[in-house]
């Protein structure tokens, strides 16, 4: 049927007929339109999964940090009670070499801890450039994807996040 005969067939339809015609055209097309959202929604959580896996790997490494150098405070406020002491105290027991042997091992403790607490930092700084990079990646894939209706473009993109996917997880 061509829109003429088709609007005049639809205006010789009683008001009943025209309501439930367009209640049935309604329900089919959104039942039409329903798995496409549900495609964009999956699609758009496939871009979404390895930026949020990444940044709970920041985070979770973040705390560690700050864990870590809570941990170092009491003994640097140790060691600076001690060398304090040391400094203004004339007496023999911080001259004795206990007192030095003391002092000196936590010295080497905190210079320890503060190796460990930089690498972990480094790793942090290492993750962070890593989740930096997945996100311009999946911006451009984006706009890959939105710019182009070519189908192959689309399943390259894929593609495209399936490998940034991967990049985070290994």
């Amino acid at each position: 049927m061509s829109k003429k005969e088709a609007s005049k067939w639809f205006q010789t339809l009683t008001r009943l007929e025209r309501s439930l015609l367009k209640q049935e055209t309604k329900s089919s097309s959104s039942e039409e339109r329903k798995p496409k959202k549900e495609m964009h929604e999956r699609e758009r959580q496939l871009l979404l999964k390895p930026q949020l896996q990444s940044k709970a790997v920041i985070t979770k490494q973040i705390q560690k940090c700050k864990d870590m150098r809570s941990r170092l405070v009491p003994h640097q406020m140790r060691l600076a009670q001690m060398q304090l002491h040391q400094s203004h105290s004339y007496q023999q027991y911080t001259r004795s070499t206990h007192f030095l042997f003391k002092l000196g091992i936590l010295e080497c403790g905190i210079s320890n801890e503060l190796r460990l607490i930089q690498n972990e930092e480094k790793v942090l700084f290492d993750m962070q450039h890593k989740h930096h990079c997945t996100k311009k990646s999946i911006k451009d894939i984006i706009e890959k994807r939105t710019t182009h209706s070519n189908p192959y473009t689309k399943v390259q993109a894929k593609n495209y996040v399936d490998d940034v996917y991967k990049l985070v997880t290994v």
